[in-house]
């Protein structure tokens, strides 16, 4: 039972497993199994610094990292496995259990398939359909899980007769040393697929990319770079368009489908400074006039600016991380397209009144038009320094308490050597949420998920959400609390 005495409140693990959640910000390439890794560079002869996991996790995935280039050089370990049809789907099944595993009911995966795409061998196309693939068996068996447990408690494993089901249960048995997320009476599991572009890019990135540069040689390099995110997402619409992919669960209203294949939403990752958004105005443009969802990384490693640019140039209805979006003091700092002088001029002369008036009307912008930032603890304490290793010098304090609307997510579970019930066990203790908070953060991720189900269907799930958490806060005895802002906020 909960200690209603104490302040901070103090949330037992158990609690943060049980609650339904939702991660919108996950990488796929980030959230590789180490031993899956060294299985599939095994497979396919990739060379790795080390195949012994604690070794590989030691000098390549360490939990602190001197700089976001150190950070990501992982990466490239990773994506050279991930271009097979086999090794795609079996990571983004790996991936999307591992979420379940920890509560999480609506999952949203992002990966950029340029990087593992290669010309007249796999397709974008091809790509995306295999991480489907992946991903719909783990919702699948996941809710057979759900069905499970209720079940367990009243029969032996051996009255049923499939094997499959049979290793379900021990699976589920095994996990969190015996405490487990699934429920009968849980809402079901959904996910969504989001496709990234890439701000920057270098042929060595990828055969795909190789190609790209060979064809448009002797361009301006920021065109290149807009024009492969035009092709990204061409290639995006063509599929969405001319796929018979059935989803993993009919509807239950009036024996309709969910959309064909959930590809929900288009981002553009990767270094800000000196790669602007605007490279990519012409493919977010198309995105938007094919009524495809937009999120943008914006604000990681650059001014408020970037953060003004994705909503301006790219459309964006989330921006990933944000983490800039209060200081100020570095508006006009950095390099833009074409340099330094060319880009941000204006904003170089602008007094330190007026950076602050530019900070307060974005901040009242974000909030009015409810756009969502995606903010990943973990990774955060990995890649900015200024933290000095104190969560409680997170800009998502500042965000909370002036009201935006804000989620959490695990950005790269392998990379950052996390979960979405250490995010929030995280964001807790940092932050002091009261249970209202809590409730109303987590609420966000389902609110502003963009799943691919018809807007009713939406509510209607996410009022199950609702009803099943408060439900899980009954037991815990967290629900006296109430909320912070009342039914109409949440």
């Amino acid at each position: 039972v909960a200690d209603t005495t104490r302040r901070p409140f103090q949330y037992p693990e158990s609690f943060l497993l049980r609650i339904p959640k939702a991660d919108l910000h996950t990488h796929l390439d980030g959230s590789i199994r180490i031993p899956t890794l060294i299985d599939l560079a095994r497979q396919q002869n990739v060379p790795l610094p080390s195949y012994d996991p604690t070794e590989l996790k030691r000098t390549v995935f360490p939990e602190t990292y001197a700089s976001l280039e150190e950070y990501l050089c992982g990466f490239g370990y990773i994506t050279t496995v991930l271009r097979t049809p086999e090794s795609l789907e079996r990571v983004a099944y790996e991936v999307a259990m591992d979420a379940y595993d920890v509560g999480v009911r609506y999952l949203e995966v992002r990966f950029a398939p340029q990087l593992h795409a290669i010309p007249r061998k796999l397709a974008i196309e091809e790509v995306i359909l295999s991480v489907n693939r992946g991903l719909e068996r783990a919702a699948r068996e996941a809710d057979e899980l759900d069905r499970l447990s209720g079940e367990i408690d009243t029969c032996n494993s051996k009255e049923f007769s499939n094997n499959s089901s049979q290793k379900m249960i021990e699976k589920m048995n095994r996990i969190s040393g015996g405490a487990h997320p699934y429920d009968p009476e849980a809402p079901p599991h959904y996910y969504g697929i989001i496709t990234c572009a890439m701000r920057f890019f270098i042929p060595v990135m990828s055969p795909y990319y190789e190609a790209f540069w060979e064809v448009h040689k002797g361009e301006d390099p920021h065109r290149v770079f807009g024009l492969a995110s035009v092709a990204l997402v061409t290639a995006v619409n063509n599929l969405r368009n001319k796929v018979e992919y059935s989803s993993h669960r009919p509807d239950d209203n009036e024996g309709e489908q969910d959309y064909i294949l959930p590809i929900v939403a288009i981002d553009v990752a990767g270094a800000e400074s000196g790669y602007p958004a605007s490279d990519h105005k012409e493919a977010f443009d198309l995105a938007h006039q094919s009524f495809l969802n937009k999120t943008v990384h914006a604000g990681e490693g650059y001014g408020p600016e970037s953060i003004f640019s994705a909503i301006t140039d790219l459309h964006a209805e989330r921006i990933g991380h944000g983490c800039q979006l209060f200081n100020w003091a570095i508006i006009g700092e950095g390099a833009g397209r074409g340099g330094r002088n060319k880009s941000n001029k204006e904003k170089e002369e602008m007094s330190d009144d007026q950076k602050r008036a530019y900070v307060e009307n974005l901040t009242r912008y974000l909030g009015t038009t409810r756009t969502c930032m995606e903010i990943c603890l973990s990774s955060n304490l990995q890649t900015m320094p200024e933290l000095e290793g104190d969560l409680r010098n997170h800009p998502a304090r500042k965000m909370i308490e002036e009201g935006l609307a804000v989620t959490f997510g695990t950005d790269n579970a392998l990379v950052s050597h996390t979960n979405m019930v250490r995010e929030l066990t995280l964001a807790a203790e940092a932050f002091e949420l009261s249970p209202g908070q809590l409730r109303n953060i987590v609420f966000n991720g389902f609110k502003r998920s963009f799943m691919a189900k018809r807007y009713r269907e939406k509510r209607d799930y996410n009022r199950k959400i609702i009803s099943y958490y408060k439900r899980v806060e009954r037991e815990f005895g967290f629900s006296v609390f109430g909320s912070d802002y009342g039914e109409d906020h949440i």
